[in-house]
This record gives structure tokens, sequence and C-alpha cells, in this order.
């Protein structure tokens, strides 16, 4: 007579690789969550930066990209002109920003500011040495260029 299924022991095992498993891959799956996150909101503040400067050009009007609260860029952030709010991104989990408070952009899509150039700093929340961090520079010009950095200076 032919018997079908697993024995207890046969179970067991394949619990145990599974586990094994799981404590191999899960510490690679946080440093990838972390990294994700941290290249997420540099995409998000480029587009936002990238669409700004368009919108300044296509209105001939100052455009500002802030903080949606005070200086902290993970609370989110504003895309706006003359009080109206074009483009509004939600809070970021996960990430430290540090640098500029704000950026204004003229009529001819440069920067408003004095500086020779302006940055935002991009990192996890949590330290972590192998997660590379990410600087968004933009320059006199208005071009916002995202480089990854493993310092916490984004120049």
């Amino acid at each position: 007579m032919l018997e079908r299924g697993f024995t207890l022991i046969e179970a067991l095992v394949v619990i145990a690789l599974i586990a094994v498993l799981l404590g191999v891959a899960a510490p690679s799956f946080v440093t990838f969550t972390a990294s994700q996150r941290v290249k997420t909101a540099s995409f998000d503040l480029y587009a936002a930066l990238t669409f700004a400067r368009s919108e300044a050009i296509k209105r001939r009007q100052a455009v500002t990209v802030a903080p949606a609260s005070g200086t902290d860029w993970a609370t989110g952030w504003t895309v706006s002109v003359g009080g109206t709010t074009l483009r509004r991104q939600d809070a970021l989990s996960g990430v430290a920003f540090s640098g500029a408070n704000a950026v204004v952009y003229r009529l001819d899509g440069r920067l408003t500011s004095a500086a020779s150039a302006l940055g935002v700093l991009i990192q996890p929340a949590t330290s972590d040495a192998s997660v590379k961090n990410r600087c968004i520079r933009i320059d006199l010009t208005g071009l916002p260029k995202s480089t990854t950095i493993s310092g916490t200076t984004c120049p």
C-alpha cells in the first residue's frame, strides 16, 4: 500500500531550512530597503526640481520648491508659484535630508540664490555605512544633478 504525504521529520527539516535562509536574507533585505528609500527620495526631489524649473520658464514667474513644514524635507515638499501649489509630495519615511531650506527659480529657470550652488543631502534615517547617500546639487543655471556619495557633505 502506497502512502502519500510528508513525515514529521521531513516537515521540520524544511522549516529549519527556511528559517536559515530567512536569517541570511533578512539583513540584506534591510539594507536593500534603506537603499531604495534613499533612491526614491532623490528621484522624487529631482523630478520636483525639474518640474519647478520648467514651470518657472513656462509661466515667466518665480517658482519655489520648499519643505511642507519648516525646513524638514522628509515631511514632504510643495512646488508653488504666487501662493498657488502646483505639486505636493507626501512625507517620506526612512530618510533624512539636510542642506538647502528651499529652492527658488527665477522666470528664466535660474536660481535666485547668490550662492554658487545649492545642495540637498539624502541619507538613510538610521546610519548604515553600506547604503550610499545621494546628493541633489542645483547649479546656478537651475539644473539639478543627482550623484551618489559616501560622505555626508553635499558639495
